[in-house]
């Protein structure tokens, strides 16, 4: 299990950490910006995707970063961390 993220703050990336830790996993993690992550992807069976919330949604970053690549999600067990702060 590996863990993906994007994150301003650190939380979303604390949030899949310890998700990944928590289930027995060495607790990788990368972030959607890193030049890596797509192959760390494909490799991976079970994927832990964690973001903020923002303006009640998914950040625009996240949803171009899934659909420009789409082909290495099949197949995959993917969990998914929303973070929210207040009212968001």
């Amino acid at each position: 299990m590996i863990g993906v993220y994007f994150s301003g703050t650190g939380n979303s990336r604390y949030a899949a950490e310890l998700f990944c830790k928590e289930c027995g996993s060495e607790g990788y993690v990368f972030s959607i910006e890193d030049e890596c992550v797509c192959e760390k992807i494909r490799e991976a069976e079970e994927i832990v995707f964690s973001y903020p919330v923002q303006y009640s949604s998914v950040p625009i970053f996240v949803r171009d970063f899934i659909d420009e690549n789409r082909g290495i999600w099949s197949g995959k067990k993917v969990f998914v961390i929303a973070t929210m702060g207040l009212f968001s």
